[in-house]
């Protein structure tokens, strides 16, 4: 949605009433008068639609309780989960998912940070990962960019080559972050020969990949 600039002729009474909400919800005058006028007149923006997104993925995620603690960021603008690990010292991962607003090829990025000082976790968790990585490039038959630094990773999601539902977009996401999440526990216990945890880690993002690729 492109945008202009226009001049506008308000009282100081409304400039000064606009000004205070817009602090309030973290937003410029001009974003929120936008929003105002969007809304008003039935226009749908970028950000609301991402509001939206975040929204629903709150919601899809409360059916997650047992597994997450979860919270909407400041202004609705971005989404975090954590999880904790049954690992000494009770390290957790947060999961963060932030939208972009005017990247043409990507919608946004899946984040996944290990909260640990423990070297032999976070070696074990690159580990994870790099087996995460082939597995669902072998899986997806696609490259998807990633990046891991310490116990940082970061996943992009590509935008969808067909007009997809935001209800069917935030489940996708919500969907793999518990596909993930569980992957990571199982391959942390150490419970189990490595050759035969990876198989089941394939065997559940497959299963996952039943309801469309997340790209």
């Amino acid at each position: 949605m492109s945008k202009s600039m226009y001049s506008l002729i308000l009282s100081d009474e409304i400039i000064e009433r606009v000004d205070h909400m817009a602090k309030l919800r973290n937003l410029s005058r001009s974003g929120l008068i936008n929003q105002i006028l969007a809304q008003y007149v039935s226009v749908v923006t970028p950000e609301q639609q991402m509001k939206d997104m975040y929204e629903l993925m709150q919601v899809h995620m409360q059916q997650l309780q047992d597994e997450f603690r979860f919270m909407m960021g400041q202004g609705s603008r971005d989404f975090t989960a954590i999880s904790a690990l049954k690992y000494k010292y009770n390290p957790t991962i947060r999961y963060h998912v932030l939208l972009y607003r005017d990247d043409r090829e990507h919608m946004g990025e899946i984040r996944a940070t290990l909260r640990t000082q423990n070297a032999e976790l976070l070696r074990e968790y690159t580990e994870f990962i790099r087996i995460w990585n082939s597995m669902e490039q072998a899986v997806t038959g696609q490259e998807i960019p990633t990046q891991l630094k310490g116990g940082a990773y970061r996943r992009v999601i590509r935008k969808p080559n067909r007009e997809t539902s935001p209800e069917h977009l935030s489940k996708r996401i919500t969907d793999y972050i518990a596909v993930f999440n569980g992957c990571v526990k199982h391959y942390l216990s150490g419970k189990e020969d490595v050759q035969d945890v990876c198989s089941e880690i394939a065997r559940q993002y497959r299963n996952y990949c039943k309801g469309g690729i997340l790209l």
